[in-house]
């Protein structure tokens, strides 16, 4: 075990929020480089390796592994009871276990600095692609919480960002850091200069038709990424109220339900 090359990735390694991958070498790094990538993920060097330290404050660290045996047949297996049809949530020993049928099973230990992930051997089609961004972006969005930092299913636009259903966003999420004043998505990162705008996406509403702040604080609190059993973080609540009274919402709509349609900064 200790002849293991491990690849190490970090979080926007720039703005130095200690959130971490560990990639076994057995996993096919050239299929899901740009996925992490994309997700926001930095290669590290053996240096910058040496400096993580597990005593941080928010540290986390998620080991990858590639799935077998018992693993891999409860992530092949499909289950017609599945609460959110392709993801499950689930107590194993008491500890949270999140599942994405035919992609991944992570361990989610409460209060726990290193998590676990077996993935589905050759992930390579676009479906798969896009259900382990799903997945990573369910992953961000717990490590990020202590931090303050909400996540949503959707896109940055030009003057703010887009909200959607996560079946309309095409795996894409988009996460704001209300302290540091950044949004980070698929498309790179911006900075809230003069105040941020919300677009929440539905057909049923007339582009334009603004949303009231306590219509924002209830939409903006029931539409996270966050799947967990315990709900919100104390932060990310802060987070959202400190949004919802600085930021203006209104409703948009084009005809696609496709992230890939929208406009983008």
């Amino acid at each position: 075990m200790a002849n293991i090359k491990w690849t190490y990735y970090q979080f926007r390694k720039k703005h130095q929020y200690p959130v971490y991958l560990r990639l076994h070498p057995e996993i096919e790094v050239s299929q899901l480089t740009s996925v992490f990538s994309e997700m926001g993920f930095d290669l590290l060097s053996d240096n910058e390796v040496r400096t993580i330290s597990l005593q941080k404050a928010g540290m986390k660290l998620l080991t990858i592994q590639e799935a077998a045996g018992k693993v891999l047949q409860q992530i092949q297996t499909t289950d017609s009871m599945d609460q959110f049809g392709a993801e499950s949530l689930s107590l194993h020993g008491g500890i949270p276990v999140y599942s994405y049928r035919k992609i991944a099973l992570m361990m989610m230990p409460n209060g726990k600095a290193l998590w676990d992930i077996a993935l589905a051997p050759h992930l390579r089609s676009p479906d798969q692609l896009r259900g382990l961004k799903v997945v990573m972006a369910r992953f961000l969005t717990h490590a990020l919480s202590p931090f303050g930092v909400v996540s949503y299913w959707g896109t940055s636009k030009e003057d703010g960002v887009i909200i959607m259903k996560q079946n309309q966003s095409n795996g894409e999420s988009v996460f704001i850091d209300h302290k540091k004043k950044l949004i980070f998505g698929s498309n790179g990162e911006n900075n809230i200069q003069h105040g941020l705008h919300i677009h929440r996406l539905d057909e049923t509403k007339r582009s334009g038709t603004i949303i009231n702040r306590e219509e924002l604080m209830s939409f903006l609190s029931v539409s996270t990424c966050l799947l967990s059993f315990t709900g919100l973080s104390q932060e990310m609540k802060k987070s959202i109220i400190d949004l919802s009274m600085s930021s203006s919402a209104s409703y948009y709509w084009q005809d696609s339900h496709s992230s890939k349609s929208l406009s983008y900064a």
